[in-house]
């Protein structure tokens, strides 16, 4: 999910060039043009989620530090996910 950019809210354009800049193998979306509903729950951009697929439920937020160091949001929950898929 591409919440927001440098100064303000992420347009199309910029979620076709983060796509393509990190090759996203994974369904990739935006807020509409009107909304901040997105990058106002995740309050910051080092964000994680687990989400139950059954339900689209988040049944775990991780923040992360922004400012490089401690571990990330994915770092943190690679534990918990792999509980989850049973590994």
């Amino acid at each position: 999910m591409l919440a927001s950019k440098a100064g303000g809210r992420a347009a199309k354009s910029d979620l076709e060039a983060w796509i393509t800049t990190y090759k996203l193998p994974v369904t990739s979306v935006i807020d509409s043009p009107a909304s901040t509903a997105t990058l106002k729950f995740f309050d910051i951009r080092e964000t994680c989620v687990i989400v139950d697929v059954k339900t689209m439920k988040i049944v775990k937020k991780v923040n992360g530090s922004t400012a490089g160091s401690g571990d990330s949001s994915v770092k943190q929950l690679v534990p918990e996910l792999l509980k989850l898929l049973g590994a």
